[in-house]
């Protein structure tokens, strides 16, 4: 290999190299957000949503569940007292 091969070989890699550092960060400001929320602080928005949502629908079953339950004592005290 002669000099001018080799120095054309580093050429090819480090405009390679530079592609490779240009997409590396343009996916991190994908990722993380220019100045506004990134695919990841999206994602755990939304896995923090689905969370409380599930928590939501366990406190509503849970006063579905003492509703009836208060309604089915309040019926048997009064079936009894009569």
């Amino acid at each position: 290999m002669t000099g001018a091969e080799r120095d054309a070989l580093l050429n090819r890699l480090d405009e390679r190299t530079e592609a490779i550092r240009d997409a590396l960060e343009r996916d991190f400001k994908v990722l993380y957000g220019n100045g506004s929320p990134g695919v990841l602080a999206r994602i755990q928005k939304l896995e923090d949503w689905q969370a409380a949502r599930r928590h939501h629908y366990g406190a509503v079953a849970a006063v579905i569940g003492f509703i009836v339950n208060a309604a089915v004592a309040l019926y048997a005290a009064v079936r009894k007292s009569s």
